[in-house]
């Protein structure tokens, strides 16, 4: 039911398959036996139901009960899950710039900048020379003009002809107004020294998306298992505890 708590294990979708599938049962005696009609007990089911294989618990989000285009019976189980961000988990800005979780640290020991603000995230500056995504450089500044001037800012490289967008230069102007660094750059104090850091900071605000690839769903190891029957090598895959392969850079 929608609502339910599943564990590893648990019956999802509860299912019979007859055992016998060659040609000489008919589709009315099948029908005939699923109506409870006498003389036809010679048709045996097995078990082939579906079973929840997370690795953590879920929550039942959504059933669908439906038919394919062959007429053939169709459940669906969408499941639901809360997750808190954890090392590996990939974002993303609205940019493209996409790039993994490496270091969660408590905040306490985050650098901080003359205001007391604590960054979210910190980006490595590698990321920008070879990838050129500028508009996330445009959106960190525009963005943080915003916030100091109270309204919404418009970066987009739509609205220049109609003189509508923030450019680059209208953000450093509204910066020094409001006592700020023109170029967006903050001075930073080490969070567990207090000391200064050697280099500004070009920090603001910047809107991040979590990804669908995490983690938890992409770990996966295995000493002994299944193997296939042609080449008697292990399966391959997460989903068959396929075997991990070793190849010449992984091996040392």
């Amino acid at each position: 039911m929608v609502g339910e708590r599943l564990e590893g294990g648990m019956l999802m979708v509860n299912k019979e398959s007859p055992t016998d599938i060659s040609n000489d049962i008919s589709e009315a005696e099948l029908n005939a036996q699923s109506n409870g009609m006498p003389g036809l007990s010679r048709i045996n089911y097995k078990f082939s139901g579906l079973s929840y294989k997370g690795s953590t618990s879920s929550s039942v989000d959504k059933v669908i009960i439906t038919s394919n285009e062959n007429e053939q019976f169709l459940i669906k189980v969408c499941t639901r899950q809360i997750r808190r961000p954890e090392l590996g988990d990939k974002f993303a800005s609205r940019h493209g710039q996409k790039g993994v979780c490496g270091c969660i640290v408590p905040q306490v020991d985050l650098p901080f900048g003359d205001n007391g603000i604590t960054p979210d995230l910190i980006m490595n500056p590698h990321g920008f020379p070879s990838r050129m995504t500028v508009g996330k450089l445009i959106e960190l500044l525009v963005g943080k003009a915003g916030v100091f001037d109270g309204r919404q800012g418009y970066a987009s490289c739509f609205g220049e002809e109609f003189g509508s967008a923030d450019t680059a230069a209208a953000a450093s102007e509204a910066l020094i107004r409001n006592g700020l660094n023109y170029m967006g750059k903050d001075q930073f104090y080490s969070g567990t020294t207090g000391e200064p850091l050697d280099a500004y900071i070009f920090s603001g605000p910047v809107f991040y998306q979590k990804l669908k690839h995490m983690v938890l769903d992409k770990m996966h190891a295995r000493a002994r298992g299944p193997r296939a029957v042609l080449t008697r090598q292990p399966t391959e895959g997460r989903s068959r505890d396929g075997g991990l392969r070793l190849g010449e850079m992984e091996v040392r």
